[in-house]
């Protein structure tokens, strides 16, 4: 059954098994090293400095360095139209364009710095679903935005520990929520496994 409904440029013909560079043609294998290797990517990241700002060239950089070992597109924007379920995602042509404008707007409230708590989770979770709408990869969203929202709050003093929810059932349906312009269950799910850094110097 496809992920995504429809038939992919990104895939090996007549398959839905996405173009890696392990020229790997069963899913399932696929999937076990696709794993491995981001959550070895994901743990270099946790121990590297953080980018600051997590500007919209930081997010890039983020996909890029997940998915480096495992596809050819890591970093780079989607070129065709992708859905999941009843859920579809912004049109390719527009992706620059409004990645942009959200990376601007974010920009103009200085990366969410200096906000008491219950402000950064409102903020944070109504970027976190602009950016979720956009889905601006073919695959490696999810990941992307869990560890781009770690790093932007880690630079406006908060630890963000997704490690905190069990399983990914209750992360999705608080994006699905958010697709459907309801952010109260994703605000929810935030305040939850949010906490003031501590400083450590």
């Amino acid at each position: 059954m496809s992920k995504y409904q429809h038939t992919s440029m990104y895939c090996y013909p007549g398959t839905d098994v996405l173009i890696n560079h392990f020229e790997l043609y069963d899913e399932d294998k696929l999937k076990e090293i696709e794993a491995v290797y981001s959550v070895y990517r994901l743990s270099e990241l946790a121990v590297s400095p953080l980018y600051d700002p997590v500007d919209r060239e930081a997010f890039l950089e983020i996909h890029r360095w997940i998915l480096q070992d495992i596809y050819p597109f890591a970093g780079k924007l989607r070129e065709e139209m992708i859905s999941k379920g009843s859920s579809t995602f912004a049109h390719p042509t527009h992706l620059d364009a409004q990645l942009t404008k959200v990376f601007e707007e974010l920009a103009s409230e200085q990366y969410l710095k200096n906000l008491p708590r219950p402000l950064f989770i409102e903020r944070l979770a109504y970027f976190l679903s602009e950016l979720n709408a956009l889905h601006p990869f073919r695959e490696g969203n999810g990941r992307t935005v869990r560890e781009f929202a770690r790093q932007l709050a880690a630079n406006a003093g908060y630890r963000l520990d997704w490690e905190k929810i069990p399983g990914t059932a209750e992360i999705i349906n608080a994006f699905v929520d958010s697709f459907n312009s309801n952010n109260d269950r994703l605000e929810q799910l935030l305040d939850e496994i949010i906490s003031k850094q501590k400083d450590d110097h």
